[in-house]
């Protein structure tokens, strides 16, 4: 698929990074194109693209059955400048990041460690022993991936959460810096001593205790590391500040499918939804000031997607929350992948959504809170008992105090529109519906009594509760185990087997 293809922007941020950090520098080969298809899971195609696009660039020298070399020199001045102007436009966000990571990812890291059997920590022990660069991705990219084999419990293989680990680990670079070039930084953070005690935890068996120590790595190390960058710059050579951004879709269709997100928003809870027909491809293209030809691929996509029908001669056609709708086009590609992030976001809400919403919620004015709370009340009154859920990501999206909570949640509530036009589409959606007013009394009654913590808990356990039945509703209709795990990242998996 093309969507596919554009994977390799992440591999080539990747070296690039490393050419700069000096981790790999003039004179020294690549690995090849065998070796980093295997590492980062991907096709020769999407690594050759990558490779191209930096010789392209005069980073390296890459030619048929020659090792690939690098070009790229840096005086030393050169890297000072680079390493100052990197991290300075970072140190704004590193905190607030770092924080993110610990809500949206720590859960996830520890669910995968404690999945580890004996022959799964003995293969990751070299790693944390070594604890360099390349180790240390590799143990939390192997606690990310599947641990298959656990009666009971989902395959948490899940592709768009190792994206957000790669995403924030490509901004905040301290996974990229050279021992060599950076040897006190590296020793500051004291890698090698705590990996091993994560690894001995996880043979205890000891979840609370692995957690904190997790929480540590992430936290502690990450802070001791802007730290020591803060005291080498120079003030007054500080770049202004860059601001995380989840990329999730890449290039021109992060247009295209961002425009159709906010389009589903305005049929469900915007603009549109008291409205039968869409706009003019013409109006809608001067109100979100793109082409006509966005507009018409974006309405395209709407009509796989059940959510619209086009009338020629007439109109896009729309059908609003509550109203039935067809079934999704499962026949498209693009249909398929949408709907696979759409389950991998129910993923990523489940283990993050306790702490995401209560310190949300904690976090909100007394006016905020009460408007919450009429809004859910004015749902319910009109049996819009679908809403409660998406008003509490909204609310996460919208009013989290980290701002990166707040850009991960604004892009997992989009991609968590793509799959109502399932329920839309169910010809007996009554249990469901009821599972959902429940879902929404409880919500309603424990923001009355100022409860947020059980808030969280009921999300996780609603979120966890429905992602089995939508998993197998998409199985039912054609779209295959593997293509609910593909990939918008690189992976960069451990392939070699266990045992």
């Amino acid at each position: 698929m093309k969507t596919k293809l554009r994977v390799h922007n992440l591999i080539y941020q990747y070296f690039l990074l490393r050419m700069h950090f000096q981790y790999y520098q003039y004179g020294d080969t690549l690995p090849s194109i065998d070796t980093l298809c295997r590492e980062f899971s991907v096709s020769a195609q999407t690594v050759t693209t990558a490779l191209q696009r930096l010789r392209e660039e005069g980073y390296i020298d890459m030619h048929n059955g020659r090792q690939t070399k690098v070009l790229f020199r840096q005086t030393g001045k050169e890297y000072e400048a680079f390493i100052r102007g990197f991290f300075s436009e970072r140190l704004d966000a590193s905190s607030d990041l770092t924080r993110t990571t610990q809500m949206i990812c720590l859960p996830l890291m520890t669910e995968g460690f404690m999945r580890m059997d004996h022959r799964d920590l003995a293969y990751i022990a070299p790693f944390a022993k070594r604890s360099g660069a390349d180790d240390v991705l590799y143990l939390f990219c192997y606690a990310l991936q599947q641990l298959e084999g656990v009666p009971g419990l989902p395959i948490l293989d899940n592709p768009l959460a190792m994206n957000l680990f790669w995403e924030t680990s490509l901004f905040l670079g301290l996974m990229f810096v050279s021992e060599n070039k950076e040897p006190s930084m590296r020793k500051a953070l004291d890698i090698q001593g705590q990996l091993e005690n994560i690894i001995s935890l996880c043979r205890a068996g000891n979840r609370e205790q692995l957690h904190e120590a997790l929480l540590h790595f992430l936290r502690d190390s990450v802070e001791k590391a802007f730290q020591s960058i803060r005291r080498s710059l120079d003030p007054f050579t500080q770049a202004g500040p860059v601001p995380f951004v989840w990329r999730i879709y890449w290039e021109r269709p992060q247009i295209c499918y961002g425009l159709t997100m906010r389009i589903l928003h305005g049929i469900y809870l915007g603009e549109y939804r008291d409205m039968e027909y869409l706009p003019s491809y013409e109006k809608m293209s001067r109100k979100y000031n793109v082409s006509v030809s966005t507009v018409r691929r974006a309405i395209h996509i709407l009509n796989q997607t059940g959510a619209a029908v086009s009338v020629n001669g007439v109109g896009t056609r729309i059908f609003p929350a509550g109203t039935p709708c067809g079934l999704p086009d499962f026949q498209s590609p693009a249909i398929r992948r949408n709907l696979s992030l759409f389950l991998q976001s129910f993923e990523i809400i489940a283990f993050s959504c306790e702490e995401a919403v209560c310190s949300t919620l904690l976090s909100l004015t007394p006016e905020q809170y009460s408007r919450l709370i009429r809004e859910i009340e004015t749902y319910r009154e009109s049996g819009c008992h679908d809403f409660t859920l998406w008003h509490l990501l909204i609310c996460v999206a919208v009013h989290s105090p980290l701002s990166g909570v707040r850009e991960i949640y604004s892009r997992l509530y989009g991609l968590f529109l793509w799959g109502y036009p399932l329920k839309a589409s169910l010809p007996d959606a009554s249990r469901l519906d009821r599972t959902i007013r429940q879902f929404s009394e409880t919500i309603l009654l424990c923001l009355q009594d100022n409860k947020p913590e059980q808030c969280g808990a009921a999300v996780r356990e609603m979120i966890t509760g429905q992602f089995p039945a939508a998993e197998r509703y998409l199985l039912s209709h054609g779209v295959t185990a593997e293509e609910l795990r593909m990939s918008p990242s690189i992976r960069l998996l451990l392939n070699t087997p266990i045992g």
